[in-house]
């Protein structure tokens, strides 16, 4: 492999002595390739520029390699390294970038891929194994395991408390719990297959999962998805984001015991599922976006569609004041599990949760995708980075989504056309995907060979948002425990895919 001396065609915005030389990508993807010995040179290179660090994987396209995937100004900047002798060696980037510690550890354990210089630190996907980080001595001091099975419906993940008695002094997140190989499991099926598949990797987040997938495949095809289908797709999002903040609200509500307010939020979720139902046939809009565009129109009129979303709207509005003037409610989460701007940038966050300390990331904005780059956005931020200030920006996110929708209702009384493209001509490509999770921006790598699914790699809001969770901790006691991993709003499937 030759690398060029001076990078040819690179965005101004890139380092010019980069050593790096651009590939052929799809928009929004600035592929680079760079000697095995330069990777870590190169990611340094890129951080320093202001990249934010998205994953890190293992492909085959169009030769076996090592890439890591950065969010720079508008831009996917997809280094790759090609692996020599089929040795998978590169020096740690957790080492110095937090960001990557998770992503990096999880390629090493469970593709044995070595990392050199990587932190000795405990196995991340296989959390019964021993604990190497010092953990916290003194009188009276002990460790409380929390989970994975815990009382209530929560998935399996386990935080391992170290307290005095009521102060967390220390507390270590582990997820792996349930492994359950849906990366592996799409090999093999056709795009149409497999994102049934993708949807339900986390089921709170179906239709973000099946857009990211779907527009993975279509960008490695060069599938130019109809506009209809693209608006439908941005209404089915923002529904599902509706559903998903509104069930974090009703979370915090009900640990505080302010039952009132619990049951309001939960009845205007089961109402937003339950229009979702009427509109897709299902409560979590699974089997509607397909690879290709939108199997169809939405089962329920205009009219109607307009008069639900104007009583959500007022039902939000009123119990969002009743929410707020519960002194009891809302002094729960204030100042608990305070994130600093520079630690959320340093992990290089994603979703309400950095959005809360300062960072206004969106994909919606940043990269605008599909029906997003004809609709306006307004990327709502806080800058308190506790508790209060991640509900508060769903709350202001609420107000968005049915911003956004009425908008697109509009759109499609002006587009006609079909609602779906056939999958044809390419049998082969690569590409990534995206959207705006309701937990965050989700990343999905997509290799297709002779029309099936060959590989596929996922980078989670949630698996990045996770490893912040330690940190959430630095003077909270053991009752705001629940106040903070509420307001997370993340999901351990996710993470564990």
């Amino acid at each position: 492999m030759s690398v060029a001396e001076e990078p040819i065609g690179l965005p101004d915005y890139l380092p010019a002595h980069l050593g790096a030389r651009r590939e052929p990508g799809p928009d929004h993807e600035i592929r680079l390739l760079v000697a095995p010995l330069a990777f870590l040179r190169t990611s340094r290179m890129l951080r320093d520029a202001g990249a934010r660090f998205v994953t890190l994987l293992l492909a085959d396209t169009p030769e076996p390699s090592l890439m890591g995937v950065f969010a720079l100004r508008g831009d996917l900047v997809v280094l790759r390294a090609p692996i020599e002798n089929g040795s998978i060696s590169f020096g740690s980037l957790g080492a110095w970038w937090p960001a990557a510690r998770w992503a990096e550890r999880e390629l090493v354990e469970r593709h044995g891929a070595r990392a050199i210089g990587i932190p000795p630190e405990r196995a991340l996907t296989a959390p019964d194994a021993d604990v190497l980080d010092p953990r916290v001595r003194g009188l009276d001091v002990f460790s409380l395991p929390y989970g994975p099975v815990r009382s209530g419906i929560f998935e399996a993940i386990q935080f391992v408390i170290e307290t005095g008695g009521e102060d967390i002094l220390r507390l270590e997140t582990r997820p792996f719990f349930k492994h359950r190989g849906m990366e592996a499991r799409v090999v093999g099926l056709r795009p149409e297959q497999a994102v049934h598949v993708v949807e339900r990797i986390a089921g709170i987040a179906s239709v973000a999962y099946a857009c990211a997938f779907s527009q993975a495949v279509e960008s490695a095809l060069g599938i130019e998805v109809p506009q209809r289908a693209e608006c439908w797709r941005a209404m089915h999002s923002e529904l599902e984001r509706i559903a998903s903040h509104l069930d974090v609200i009703a979370k915090e509500a009900e640990t505080t015991a302010l039952s009132v307010g619990q049951a309001r939020f939960q009845i205007l979720k089961e109402q937003t599922m339950r229009l979702r139902a009427r509109i897709t046939g299902s409560r979590f809009g699974r089997g509607v976006v397909i690879p290709g565009g939108v199997r169809f129109d939405g089962r329920i009129e205009t009219a109607e569609l307009l008069a639900e979303l104007d009583a959500l709207e007022r039902d939000c509005q009123r119990d969002r004041r009743l929410f707020l003037g519960t002194a009891s409610m809302v002094d729960r989460l204030f100042g608990g599990g305070r994130l600093e701007r520079a630690l959320v940038e340093d992990y290089s966050a994603v979703g309400p949760l950095a959005r809360g300390s300062g960072v206004s990331t969106d994909a919606r904005h940043e990269r605008p995708y599909g029906d997003y780059r004809r609709l306006g956005l307004r990327v709502v931020t806080a800058r308190d980075g506790d508790a209060m200030a991640r509900v508060n920006v769903r709350f202001g996110e609420l107000t968005e989504s049915l911003r956004i929708l009425r908008q697109s209702i509009d759109r499609l009384a002006t587009i006609d056309g079909e609602l779906t493209v056939e999958i044809t001509g390419a049998r082969n490509g690569a590409a990534l995907g995206w959207c705006e999770a309701p937990q965050g921006e989700l990343v999905i790598w997509v290799e297709v060979r002779d029309e099936v699914i060959h590989r596929m790699h996922v980078a989670s809001p949630s698996l990045r948002n996770w490893a912040l969770f330690d940190h959430a901790f630095p003077k909270d006691v053991l009752t705001d425990f629940a106040f903070i991993e509420h307001s997370f709003g993340l999901t351990p499937a996710g993470a564990d895919r």
